[in-house]
């Protein structure tokens, strides 16, 4: 087994990516085992959720997720065939459509958010401090090239 170079950085980067992506996963295991929704459809309904009535363009939902615009449409589509989500014209261009929760929608993600809420506080609350959850915390938003919003919306 040959040795890679390494550096304090790119250890860190390891154990944030390995850490992220072993909770996720298991964050969408659950979210399809309770609700049978899977994790890229709650990512959106949350969006959508926190973009509240004005909703959202197909291709602001796009550029979030980096989706392209026909890999969006499908999956726009496919909430939309789950009566999930509701297009509308948009009032500043006809042509274009909105894209907001329906109140089934709202409905799956309120019962899905608490399912996940709950897998956030056992995989994190349940291997942190308070402490060193604020301090994790202080430390991924000194790291991120985006802001951080504490919106607490994940119910």
């Amino acid at each position: 087994m040959s040795k890679t170079r390494s550096t304090d950085a790119a250890n860190a980067w390891r154990a944030m990516l390995v850490t992220f992506t072993s909770v996720h996963n298991q964050l969408a295991d659950e979210l399809h085992e309770e609700c049978g929704l899977p994790m890229e459809h709650y990512e959106i309904l949350l969006m959508l959720f926190e973009a509240g009535p004005e909703g959202l363009r197909p291709s602001e939902i796009a550029d979030r997720r980096r989706l392209s615009r026909s890999g969006v449409t499908r999956l726009i589509d496919r909430l939309e065939g789950e009566k999930l989500v509701e297009r509308r014209a948009c009032d500043d261009d006809r042509r274009g459509s909105v894209v907001g929760l329906s109140d089934a929608g709202r409905a799956v993600f309120t019962r899905a958010g608490r399912v996940h809420l709950a897998g956030i506080e056992h995989y994190v609350g349940g291997s942190l401090t308070t402490q060193e959850m604020a301090e994790l915390e202080g430390l991924l938003k000194k790291v991120s090239l985006e802001p951080l919003s504490n919106g607490g919306s994940d119910d």
